[in-house]
This record gives C-alpha cells, structure tokens and sequence, in this order.
C-alpha cells in the first residue's frame, strides 16, 4: 500500500538505535533492581522496548553525541515511569502496586534531577512539566468520563494522553540538549508522532485486551469511523512529522523512522479492523 513511502533504516541507524535502547534498558532495570523491585518488575520493565527506544528519537536534534546519551537515558527513567503509573491505573498487569507506585516515584525524581542538570535551567523543566502533566491528567480522566463515540471526539482524547505526552519529552529533550531552535520542530515531530504511536496502541489494545468502548478499533469495525478517515488522518501526521524534520538538518535521519511506523500502522493494524462488506447469501438447498 504504502511503499513509495518506505524507506528502510540504514544499518548504521539500526545499530545506533538498539545500543540506545540496551543502554537505556540497563540503566532502567538496575534502578528498579536495586530499589527493591522483583523480578517479575525488573522483567517487565527490560520488556518495554518502544519505551526505552523512542528517547533515541526524540534527541534525534542534539549534536553532542555525550549529550545526547545522557538526555536520552533521563528521558527513559521519566518515560518508563510514567508507564508503571499507568500500569498502576489500570491494575491489570499482575505486578505489585506498591513496586509500581514506588519505583515510578523512584524513577521520576531521578530522572526529573538530571533533566534540571542537564538544562541548566531547572524552572523551565519544572513549568513544562506542570503544565504539559495537568493537560495529561485532566485528559485521562475524560476520556474515562467520556468515551469517543466520533473520529473527532477520539482525536480530541489523543491530544492530551498521545500527543502531549510524547510532546513534553520532545520539549525536554531540546531544553536538556540546551537547544532552544529546536524547542518547536522538536514538540511539533513528538506530538506527530505520539499520535501516530497511539493510534498503534488503540488497534492493538481491541485485539489484545479486549478494548471497546472508546477504542479506535472499535469505531472503526462499528463504521462511527471510516478506514478513510483513518489513513488520512495517519497521513497528515506523517506530513507533520517530516516538516518537523525538515526544519533541523540534524534530524533528517528521522525520516525513515516516522514512515516505518507509518506505514506498520497503514499496512498491518489498519486492515483487520475494517468491517467487510456481507458476502452473498449461501445457495439454497434444492
């Protein structure tokens, strides 16, 4: 469907991007290993790939190759943090709540100190912070509330949990990376490509864990939504994403990484969720 668009990553790219996640990935569970987390937790949080991978992108901005390490490696204790407070939320992955509250507490004060290090500027990351995190919470707790029953309404949802919450890391990597010019391109490919991750998650999650109310997937297999909306909406996140790109050379290896995941959702999630239409009626007997 989609293969004017794709465009493999290189080995060079592959490589660079999996050392970040085994990095990340380290680091994460050997905090949570030595706070006092089981190995049910320390397996779980070593199993969060996406999670500890997307810091490689989102400090696709930052030059300073040490720099950039040590972003990334604050952006995963937060981002992987805030995933054991939503597996918290939702109380279905059969790990402890007390570890979960406590290592997410643990991860995020340790991830929040080096991220005011790093920026040299410790108020902007605590008022980005704030606000982006009272837009999240204030979403989460809506689209409980109220769940989509529309394309719009969905969207509406996504912008608060999907694309501010992928946004806020865009925002902080370019604060730690002291780079200020790469404040906007770098929220505008995060939120972009946030919406395109949830988007991912929600057609997942019908199958997986039996998601409906709300749920992407849902609306689209009840017709509230069409397969068309959805590839044009992919689309125009796609758009977003490159421009965001383009505005900064040293992102450009983005690219590839943004119709990857594009074209994963076009090509494989999108398909199964689209109603088909009656097939004839079965012959009648004689």
């Amino acid at each position: 469907m989609n293969d004017a668009h794709r465009a493999p990553l290189t080995e060079e790219y592959t490589a660079a991007m999996l050392a970040t996640e085994a990095a990340n990935r380290d680091r994460v569970t050997a905090l949570v290993a030595a706070g006092g987390g089981s190995g049910d937790l320390v397996a779980h949080v070593a199993a969060l790939r996406l999670y500890l991978r997307v810091p490689h992108f989102l400090t696709e901005w930052i030059t300073d190759r040490p720099v950039r390490a040590d972003v990334a490696s604050a952006l995963a204790l937060d981002i992987v943090a805030m995933k054991l407070v939503d597996d918290l939320m939702d109380d279905d992955s059969g790990l402890d709540r007390v570890e979960l509250a406590c290592l997410a507490l643990h991860l995020h004060l340790t991830a929040l100190r080096e991220l005011c290090r790093l920026s040299h500027d410790a108020q902007a990351v605590a008022d980005l912070l704030q606000r982006d995190f009272t837009t999240i919470c204030a979403g989460q707790i809506r689209t409980k509330r109220h769940r989509a029953r529309t394309l719009d309404e969905w969207r509406a949802h996504a912008r608060t949990y999907g694309a501010t919450f992928l946004g806020c890391y865009g925002s902080l990597a370019a604060l730690a990376g002291r780079l200020p010019r790469a404040l906007a391109p770098a929220r505008a490919f995060a939120e972009a490509f946030g919406t395109v991750i949830t988007i991912a998650d929600d057609l997942t999650d019908y199958a997986r864990d039996g998601e409906r109310d709300g749920n992407l997937g849902h609306l689209l297999r009840t017709r509230a939504v069409t397969p068309a909306q959805v590839v044009s909406l992919l689309e125009r996140l796609r758009a977003r994403a490159h421009a965001a790109i383009r505005e900064q050379p040293a992102s450009r290896a983005l690219a590839p990484v943004v119709d990857l995941y594009t074209d994963d959702v076009l090509d494989r999630l999108v398909p199964p969720h689209v109603p088909r239409p009656p097939g004839p009626p079965p012959p009648r007997r004689p």
